[in-house]
């Protein structure tokens, strides 16, 4: 398997050397956190690269020129920082101040998640590093578990010596390995991002690693190379129950059949079809099944 800095000196020429640097000097860190096999590799440098950019960004640029694209960022319906037309003029080309009112005591309600409780602390604690660690809460609890004081010295957080600490520890956290093992990008994404933006672009990078990663298994999908389980073999069994054709194999791996069975039933149940079996598909299968079991066949989903 190549090693990860080679995969991103040849997919992310662009790179920082912070970050060139840190993996060339980081297969022993990254080994230590169970980062060793294809899989697990592809989905964190997948995150890796969407988070920074493709290893461009060091820290979140807050660097708005026009007031149209900073309110549909950070505007009302958009974000809880919920900026109004009229602050636009103070924000532009000002990060310090966005960083504030976004990330800061200008949006108290962020800023008692993030822990920045000084002025200032939005843009000082900014999202910084491998996966864009950010608030000042995040920046002492990640220095604490890698006996780095990221809180007093932020910009550490991009140190090639230390780049890879803060990102490993939340990695571990989430206990993302597992998910990893199941090629599930969509849990990796929300423990991550907190939500699924850009999944899409994640899934990208996925796929360029992916195909440079496997190594000798030149023609496995990832999905074949994951490690079956409990939870998508209940979803299988689900889709059977409410009339999937052809029936799936109940075998825990969510590959191409499994996708086009969800987008089945959520076309027939009148969902967004997007192939991923979120809390909306599920709660509508179960629906079907209540009704499905009262009688003796299966029922056709209804929206």
């Amino acid at each position: 398997m190549p090693t990860a800095v080679d995969v991103i000196r040849q997919l992310a020429p662009k790179a920082k050397t912070n970050y060139v640097d840190a993996f060339a000097d980081g297969d022993a860190l990254l080994g230590q956190f169970g980062i060793t096999t294809p899989l697990r590799s592809a989905h964190f440098l997948a995150q890796m690269l969407h988070e920074t950019g493709g290893g461009t960004v060091l820290f979140e640029s807050l660097y708005y020129t026009t007031p149209e694209r900073l309110l549909q960022v950070f505007g009302e319906g958009q974000h809880s920082a919920a900026v109004r037309p009229g602050e636009v003029q103070g924000l532009l080309r000002n990060e310090p101040a966005l960083a504030e009112r976004v990330y800061g005591l200008g949006n108290p309600r962020k800023a008692r998640e993030l822990g920045n409780a000084q002025p200032g602390d939005g843009y000082r604690y900014r999202g910084g590093g491998v996966l864009q660690t950010t608030g000042r809460a995040n920046y002492r609890r990640m220095g604490e578990k890698s006996g780095v004081d990221f809180e007093a010295q932020p910009d550490l957080v991009v140190d090639p010596a230390h780049a890879l600490k803060p990102a490993l520890h939340e990695w571990d956290e989430g206990q993302l390995n597992a998910a990893a093992d199941r090629n599930d990008i969509r849990t990796i994404t929300l423990k991550i991002n907190g939500g699924t933006n850009g999944l899409d672009e994640r899934k990208a990078w996925f796929d360029k690693l992916w195909a440079l990663l496997r190594g000798g298994a030149a023609k496995t999908e990832a999905w074949a190379a994951a490690a079956d389980d409990d939870s998508t073999r209940a979803l299988q069994q689900a889709l059977n129950d409410v009339g999937a054709a052809p029936k799936l194999d109940v075998d825990g791996l969510a590959g191409p059949s499994t996708e086009a069975a969800i987008r089945w039933f959520q076309q027939a149940a009148g969902l967004t079809v997007d192939g991923v079996a979120g809390e909306i598909t599920w709660a509508a299968l179960h629906q079907v099944l209540a009704r499905t079991r009262v009688g003796s066949s299966p029922e056709a989903p209804q929206a």
